[in-house]
């Protein structure tokens, strides 16, 4: 029976009531290819998939994913309660937020950001700041954080490294410095993207420094969702003390154990990765493109109007990333895609100059 219009129904909490949801890429139209995400290219490990339909479904899975957090603490040299895993890394950066965000705090971010960041923030009733870089070349004021730090003593910074959007390194001593220069705020480090990127070396959690990764983007396993978080213990506590219990999968516990062991096999998909990225970037500088920044599996171009772009780029047969959203509203990002779909992205491209033209 449904309620009448003029019926008094239950409130939710406001900061949820009107919160609508963060745009993404990933979601390309049948017909259309997909060059919105970041994920890679190359098929996934053989193994990984086979753990993965082999896997019991008749049991409860651990209900904190024991058989994956221990061989991820062997991975790190991490004790096995500074580990914990989600359902992809954004329900960690959702769990974060509700472990030290929430009423009457605030999250500072650096931006151009992943939109879960802030959205899992103000889902928590905390309250958003936001710090952007200039560029291209994108880099940060350090100065200007620190003493935004100082002054604001934000419950929780959020750092992309690499950037998504912008491909920037945050540096790690810059990192240790903002954690050393706000002891009380929570430092997240999102790595998600580190493997795929050359010569970017990881984060190391310490003090109030965590870590998250990503098993699914090197692997081309988004759809498996699984990520992990490193730090203290007693803040790794809390944030798992915010997750449902059984928040893993069976099937993704097994996947991901044998995705670990699937590690050695990084170094070959990065530098494919990179040839895709150089291959790609070139011929996208000959169909006349503005690339501002590349890295890992993106490439970022400068454009008139990101959004009628984005359109534009949909009827001619492609999915690109309007960064609008990420605060970039001259730029797309692009996926790096294998040799066999570039073809259309060269005609593509050429056939959306045409429109602005």
């Amino acid at each position: 029976m449904s309620a009448g219009r003029d019926s008094v129904l239950p409130l939710p909490r406001p900061e949820l009531q009107h919160l609508e949801p963060a745009p993404h890429g990933g979601d390309a139209a049948p017909g259309c290819v997909d060059f919105s995400t970041g994920v890679s290219p190359l098929p996934p490990p053989l193994a990984v998939l086979e753990a993965f339909r082999a896997a019991d479904v008749r049991r409860y899975p651990h209900p904190t994913a024991l058989p994956l957090r221990e061989p991820v603490a062997r991975l790190h040299g991490m004790p096995l309660d500074g580990v914990v895993v989600g359902n992809g890394s954004v329900e960690l950066i959702w769990a974060l937020a509700r472990a030290f965000a929430g009423p009457g705090r605030h999250a500072l971010v650096l931006t151009p950001a992943f939109g879960e960041y802030a959205q899992a923030v103000r889902a928590s009733g905390a309250t958003v700041d936001t710090l952007a870089a200039k560029g291209p070349p994108f880099e940060w004021d350090l100065e200007v954080l620190l003493a935004t730090l100082r002054r604001q003593k934000p419950s929780l910074l959020f750092i992309c490294r690499p950037s998504n959007p912008s491909l920037a390194v945050f540096p790690l001593e810059a990192v240790r410095a903002a954690a050393k220069a706000a002891p009380e705020t929570l430092v997240v480090v999102d790595e998600a993207y580190q493997p795929l990127f050359e010569g970017v070396e990881p984060m190391r959690p310490e003090g109030n420094i965590v870590v998250l990764r990503s098993l699914t983007k090197v692997f081309a396993l988004p759809g498996l969702r699984l990520g992990y978080l490193l730090g203290e213990p007693r803040l790794v506590h809390a944030v798992q003390a915010s997750l449902p219990p059984w928040n893993v999968s069976a099937p993704a516990l097994a996947a991901g154990r044998v995705a670990l062991e699937c590690l050695g096999q990084v170094d070959t998909v990065r530098t494919e990765i990179s040839r895709l990225r150089r291959a790609q970037q070139e011929l996208l500088s000959e169909a006349g493109a503005q690339v501002d920044a590349t890295g890992g599996t993106f490439l970022l171009c400068r454009v008139p109007e990101a959004r009628s772009f984005a359109t534009a780029a949909v009827q001619a047969g492609i999915r690109v990333r309007d960064c609008t959203s990420l605060g970039l509203p001259h730029h797309i990002r692009l996926g790096v895609r294998l040799e066999s779909d570039h073809a259309l992205l060269r005609a593509a491209w050429r056939r959306i100059r045409e429109t602005f033209e």
